[in-house]
């Protein structure tokens, strides 16, 4: 009995001396910028999401071990600089219904560059006209310097898929089904 509780009583010391896993906080900004096809022209458009929260736990070595964050968009501040185009677009995204496009990540750094590669993935679950859908992005240009972090994320939109039916305008004028969405993203340690 006396081995058992000796035993019990050095674990219990190694596992307290054992460094725990550690939760920061990232305040993040990110310029968004989309842009499509139609048989008029190509077009593009900018958004700034809402101010975001990114968490980051590290392993006890340091080492970042999982990411969590939600971005949301405002689809009535989605500009392509061009009133009519944003007020269709507005329709055909039911913005009086659905306000808001969310981005939710939640995702293992081994998800995020498990072969170490660049570009690394991303999944990203989307909530888009009140349905959520995954999407793959893809990260570029990461760079770390202290307390700030920077990287470039791009996915690749399919409004078919996403359910968003935008009008011909004209009988003859269609937008293509692929949205590339680019964003800038910055994060500072809080």
């Amino acid at each position: 009995m006396k081995l058992v509780l000796s035993a019990l009583g050095t674990l219990t010391l190694l596992l307290a001396a054992a460094p725990a896993q550690t939760v920061e906080r990232w305040s993040g900004t990110a310029n968004i910028g989309f842009s499509g096809t139609s048989t008029l022209h190509d077009w593009e458009g900018k958004v700034a999401p809402r101010p975001f929260i990114a968490t980051v736990t590290r392993d006890p070595s340091g080492r970042p071990a999982r990411v969590k964050g939600t971005v949301t968009v405002q689809v009535s501040k989605m500009d392509t600089a061009e009133p009519k185009r944003d007020e269709n677009m507005r329709k055909a995204m039911k913005a009086a219904d659905f306000p808001l496009v969310k981005a939710v990540i939640d995702a293992s750094a081994e998800e995020i560059a498990g072969s170490g590669s660049t570009p690394a993935k991303l999944p990203i679950q989307l909530t888009l006209l009140g349905k959520e859908q995954e999407q793959l992005g893809t990260i570029s240009n990461w760079k770390l310097n202290g307390n700030e972090a920077s990287f470039d994320l791009d996915v690749d939109l399919s409004l078919k898929a996403s359910g968003i039916t935008v009008p011909s305008v004209a009988f003859f004028i269609k937008v293509g089904d692929r949205i590339k969405i680019h964003a800038r993203v910055k994060l500072l340690l809080s």
